[in-house]
């Protein structure tokens, strides 16, 4: 069996116990189950606290059911989209929880996992999708234009060089199935001195793309904070720059609506001893609100 620091190790754990604001008698949900970790810090840390966990990756729904079989009474796991919260809520009646996680991005399985096609470093099908429900990558580059390839690359992944990629990827795209070919057709377009950053920068567009990442979180943040009761407490961990700006921008037109209260006006960084331990965790952001208004 997977153990959960190989699955995907919790970033910013201590931060988000502190934060939270737990409660025994609240209800809280994990809108990123991934592994279940911080889930199953939380559960491990009440006694009588109800959970929810939603991930679109079935894979990781069945990971965090066995990681909380003995918290099955106050857990309930739902292979869906967060922005699908409300509805969640309504299949449990429940009106709203004192308590909202999201932590962002793609969890260490996904990206070792060769036949997923995250990673540019393992071959696979040219996939990339968090949910068997999304096209593939492949799929969606075959429907595309040349100018939205060049597009994404360049929102996305501030891409040097974007348009030429951006090119070279569309006039490929038909015959693009796997990773490594992706992988090479990046190298011959690229000087080797940018290389390293490119291949990351591609790879992070393509899979935020496919995935409609930064559209469902800007409709996810809306979804979690109808669904918070006031004095509840929203706390999103963002990894890519444009993820930070959505949140940052969100909690901030919140808070002049006065709706919310920035609990901290700067985000939490991950201190130098978990980066040491955990490489991944080195560009994590965590910003936190309370809900004031209705």
């Amino acid at each position: 069996m997977i153990s959960q620091q190989v699955y995907h190790r919790p970033v910013l754990l201590n931060e988000v116990l502190d934060w939270m604001g737990l409660k025994e008698n609240g209800i809280y949900c994990d809108c990123t189950v991934g592994g279940g970790g911080h889930l199953t810090a939380m559960l491990k840390s009440t006694k009588t606290a109800k959970f929810i966990g939603v991930d679109c990756d079935p894979a990781a729904i069945d990971y965090s059911r066995r990681q909380t079989v003995g918290f099955s009474k106050r857990c309930w796991l739902f292979e869906d989209n967060f922005i699908n919260l409300d509805l969640i809520l309504d299949k449990l009646n429940i009106a709203l929880v004192n308590g909202i996680l999201f932590d962002l991005g793609v969890s260490y399985h996904q990206v070792t996992t060769a036949s997923r096609g995250f990673s540019f470093e393992r071959q696979g099908r040219l996939l990339m999708r968090m949910s068997p429900r999304y096209l593939a990558l492949s799929e969606k580059l075959r429907r595309s234009s040349k100018e939205e390839v060049a597009r994404i690359l360049k929102e996305y992944g501030d891409v040097r060089n974007y348009r030429r990629l951006g090119r070279e990827i569309y006039e490929h795209r038909v015959h693009l199935t796997s990773t490594l070919e992706l992988r090479n057709l990046i190298e011959n377009a690229v000087p080797r001195r940018f290389l390293k950053k490119n291949l990351h920068k591609v790879f992070q567009a393509l899979r935020i793309w496919t995935n409609d990442e930064l559209n469902n979180l800007r409709l996810g943040l809306v979804v979690a904070l109808q669904s918070l009761h006031r004095g509840g407490r929203m706390l999103v961990i963002s990894y890519h720059s444009g993820e930070d700006r959505i949140v940052k921008r969100f909690f901030r037109d919140k808070s002049k609506e006065g709706k919310v209260v920035l609990l901290r006006k700067k985000a939490v960084k991950p201190l130098d001893n978990e980066v040491k331990v955990n490489p991944s965790a080195r560009s994590a952001k965590l910003r936190m609100i309370e809900k004031c208004g209705s």
